[in-house]
């Protein structure tokens, strides 16, 4: 066990894009690929909602300080897509995916109305976090997104 997971940690949530190096320098360590990575006006799925954990600065000690992050699209009433939803691999065991999942479903939940479907790709301890949230496998998983949710 890495002997960072031993001590506890202490980090920020804040409701607020990271900085688009970090969240490609995220993506990289996570094993995320970047592509696909667009933040330019013209992208056809319009950010609505980001959260970021980021570690105080007594824990940065020559690290970054972003360790977590998800962000709500929305293309139209009717679709969300929960994208870059992302924790660090050192820091997967302590409960951030749940406390970023938790901020996210409050979100969609005020801003979701009948018939929206809510997509995300989530996989290991994400996958079943997600399921608990009323995640279903989604019948297209290769062509995107692997979970999705419909609101009756």
């Amino acid at each position: 066990m890495d002997i960072k997971m031993l001590m506890p940690i202490e980090f920020e949530l804040v409701e607020s894009a990271p900085l688009f190096h970090e969240l490609l320098n995220l993506r990289d360590a996570a094993g995320h690929p970047s592509i696909g990575v667009e933040m330019a006006d013209g992208h056809p799925l319009q950010p609505l909602y980001w959260v970021s954990i980021r570690l105080t600065a007594e824990q940065q000690k020559n690290t970054s300080a972003l360790v977590a992050a998800a962000c709500v699209y929305g293309d139209k009433a009717n679709h969300l897509a929960i994208e870059d939803f992302i924790v660090l691999p050192e820091y997967r065991h302590v409960g951030l995916a749940k406390i970023m999942l938790e901020r996210v479903m409050a979100f969609v939940d005020e801003h979701a109305s009948q018939g929206t479907c809510v997509s995300i790709n989530a996989l290991g301890e994400e996958e079943r976090l997600c399921i608990e949230y009323g995640f279903e496998h989604s019948h297209c998983a290769n062509l995107g997104p692997n979970l999705r949710k419909l609101y009756a």
